[in-house]
C-alpha cells in the first residue's frame, strides 16, 4: 500500500534562458510519480541525475528543489506519531551562500506554517564534469522536517526560503483534495507538549534510512 504524497515531486520555477531569438523566462515542473520503496541518498541522487540530464539545456539553473512526503502507515502509527509526517526537500543551488534553506513553511489560511527541521546533510560535489554540477552546481543541502498532517489535508502552498536570493519557491499546492492512500489517516493537531521521540526515530529508519546513516 503507497503511503506517500505526490513522491518526489520537484519543481523549478522561472529562470531566465537565453536564446538566439532573445530572452525567454521559462517555469518547468516534473509530473508526479508515486513509489513505494523507502527514500535514501541512493535514490534522490537518481532523481537528481533524472532531472539534470532533462533541463541540461537550461544550464546553469540558479536553484532548484525536490520533496518528498513521508506519512504513517496507519492509524496507530499516525498517533504514536503526535500527527505528523516527515517532509523531505533536496534543495541546489550555483551559490553556496544560498544554503542551507532559510525555512520550509505551510501557508495556509491566510497564515504561514513554520515546519520543525529534523536533520540537515550539506553535501558538496567535487565532479565538475558530471551533468549533475553541470545543471544544477556543486552544492545540495538535504533536509528532514516534521509536517502536520492536518496541513497536507487543507488547502494551502508548500514553501522555501533560501538563505538568500530567493524566497517563497513553491514545491507544491494543495488543493484540499486528499490522495485516497492518505484519507484514513487523522487529521488532528499536533499536541506541543506529547512526547513522540520513539516513534518518530521508528519511522524514519522505515521510511528515510540513508538519511540515519549520515
Amino acid at each position: 500500500m503507497i503511503h506517500r504524497s505526490f513522491a518526489v515531486l520537484f519543481a523549478l520555477v522561472l529562470f531566465a534562458v537565453i536564446s538566439a531569438s532573445g530572452q525567454a523566462t521559462v517555469s518547468a515542473m516534473s509530473d508526479p510519480q508515486w513509489h513505494r520503496d523507502p527514500v535514501d541518498n541512493s535514490y534522490m541522487n537518481r532523481l537528481i541525475a533524472d532531472a539534470a540530464e532533462k533541463y541540461k539545456e537550461y544550464a546553469p539553473i540558479p536553484r532548484i528543489s525536490f520533496y518528498d512526503i513521508g506519512y504513517p502507515k496507519d492509524v496507530e502509527e499516525a498517533v504514536k506519531m503526535n500527527g505528523y509526517a516527515v517532509l523531505l526537500i533536496s534543495a541546489l543551488s550555483q551559490d553556496p551562500d544560498e544554503l542551507p534553506l532559510k525555512r520550509a513553511y505551510v501557508r495556509a489560511g491566510g497564515k504561514d506554517f513554520d515546519l520543525k527541521n529534523l536533520k540537515v546533510i550539506k553535501i558538496r560535489s567535487t565532479d565538475t564534469a558530471s551533468q549533475n554540477v553541470k545543471t544544477f552546481g556543486q552544492y545540495r543541502v538535504d533536509a528532514l522536517y516534521l509536517i502536520p498532517i492536518h496541513l497536507r489535508f487543507q488547502k494551502g502552498e508548500l514553501l522555501i526560503d533560501f538563505n538568500k536570493n530567493r524566497d517563497g519557491m513553491r514545491l507544491a499546492k494543495f488543493d484540499g483534495t486528499v490522495p485516497s492512500d492518505i484519507k484514513f489517516l487523522p487529521d488532528t493537531m499536533p499536541d506541543e507538549k506529547a512526547s513522540f521521540q520513539d516513534a518518530l526515530e521508528k519511522f524514519l529508519k522505515r521510511e528515510y534510512p540513508g538519511y540515519l546513516e549520515n
